[in-house]
Formats: structure tokens, C-alpha cells, sequence
């Protein structure tokens, strides 16, 4: 009875593990600056892997893509992996 319970109860873990991994790496939140006190235009960043984007005090959210690796050709990526 008991192993069975600790397999389950493994096995859920591991699939919650899995599902919050995916979660974040499809998240921008993985750099956040609130600069609500400074004198500058955008008021919130943030950045994730994707791409970055700025929230300025109008509401307004801009989002530049990052290309960087993941745009040049396979055999470049190769041997920037090294």
C-alpha cells in the first residue's frame, strides 16, 4: 500500500514539475524591474526568454522579439553551442 501511495504521489509530482517547467519557459517573467519612482518614460520591464517588452505610464506595452540564437542557421547554432 505504501510504495504504491509514494509512486503516485511521485509520478503527480513529477507531472506538476513537468507542467510548471513549460509554464516558465513560455513566461517573459523571468526579469522584472519596476522603475515606478524613476523619471523615465517606461514604468514596468520585463523579460523572458522570447522576448522583451517595456509598459510605459500610459498603459501602453511595447515587446521587442529576441531573435538571437534561436534565428541564425542550424550549423551556426552548433558552434556557438560548444
Amino acid at each position: 500500500m505504501a510504495p504504491s501511495v509514494l509512486q503516485n504521489g511521485g509520478f503527480v509530482l513529477g507531472l506538476m514539475g513537468a507542467a510548471a517547467l513549460i509554464a516558465a519557459t513560455a513566461m517573459n517573467n523571468w526579469s522584472v524591474k519596476d522603475r515606478q519612482g524613476d523619471v523615465v518614460t517606461s514604468v514596468y520591464t520585463y523579460k523572458g526568454l522570447w522576448q522583451d517588452c517595456e509598459t510605459a505610464s500610459s498603459g501602453f506595452t511595447e515587446c521587442r522579439p529576441l531573435y538571437g540564437l534561436l534565428g541564425f542557421s542550424g550549423s551556426f547554432q552548433a558552434v556557438r553551442a560548444r
